[in-house]
């Protein structure tokens, strides 16, 4: 994925939450780990097995679980900081 990609998932995640699967209310570290290292989730960037799992609270849809492989997962943070 590349820094332009990465915005665009960001926008689309803001605009589209439902898109991403329903999280539970509270999610301890134990079950982010588990999910990432245990559970079988393709990345949203890039569809390679996802090695982290991150919670993105939607105000409008709740908590949704957001899998991504190592190497999206830092450019999605990048785009997000460039974002803010």
């Amino acid at each position: 994925m590349n820094p332009a990609a990465a915005t665009a998932l960001l926008h689309l995640i803001a605009a589209e939450p439902t898109l991403l699967a329903e999280a539970p209310d509270d999610v301890s570290r134990p079950a982010l780990t588990r999910r990432a290292r245990d559970e079988d989730h393709p990345c949203l960037g890039c569809g390679h097995p996802a090695t982290a799992a991150i919670i993105i609270n939607s105000p409008t849809a709740g908590p949704r679980w957001l899998d991504l492989c190592s190497d999206c997962w830092y450019i999605v943070q990048q785009a997000n900081e460039t974002l803010e």
